[in-house]
């Protein structure tokens, strides 16, 4: 099997490391960085998970606590994706803080539909600047659970 179809071979469950190995530098630290934050704050242990959505095809990692979703990580040669799902409710509170995110995470965001009371965030995440704005969404999110 090759590297390039790792992901998408829905016969072959790969283990974390594999997926760790299929990411070039520097995305393969950034998804350490994610994948730290999110087990070590929210106590949360990855499931490795096959998706054959047509929106995101592939093997994908889904955190939830209590239930309930943090995130889906979705891994690519050079990033990832962040499948993050808020509330409508959530909105105001992001705009609030809109200048603490970047311009691409605010279009993301702005341009997302909403669906059954939801905004379904697929942000890319290939540098320091987008993995920070996904930390404070999932935290922002979280928050908001709790409360």
């Amino acid at each position: 099997m090759t590297e390039k179809d790792l992901m998408l071979d829905g016969s072959h469950m790969p283990e974390y490391d594999e997926i760790v190995g299929y990411m070039n530098l520097p995305a393969r630290n950034l998804w350490e960085n994610i994948n730290n934050f999110i087990q070590q704050r929210y106590k949360s242990s990855p499931k490795i998970m096959y998706s054959s959505c047509s929106g995101k095809p592939g093997w994908n990692m889904k955190y939830q606590k209590s239930g309930k979703s943090i995130c889906t990580l979705y891994p690519e040669k050079d990033g990832f994706v962040v499948l993050i799902v808020v509330t409508l409710d959530l909105m105001p509170v992001i705009e609030a803080l809109s200048e603490e995110f970047s311009e691409e995470t605010l279009q993301t965001i702005r341009t997302a539909k909403p669906y059954n009371g939801t905004k379904w965030l697929m942000l890319q995440v290939k540098n320091d600047l987008q993995l920070e704005d996904v930390k404070q969404l999932i935290s922002l999110k979280q928050e908001a659970i709790a409360r």
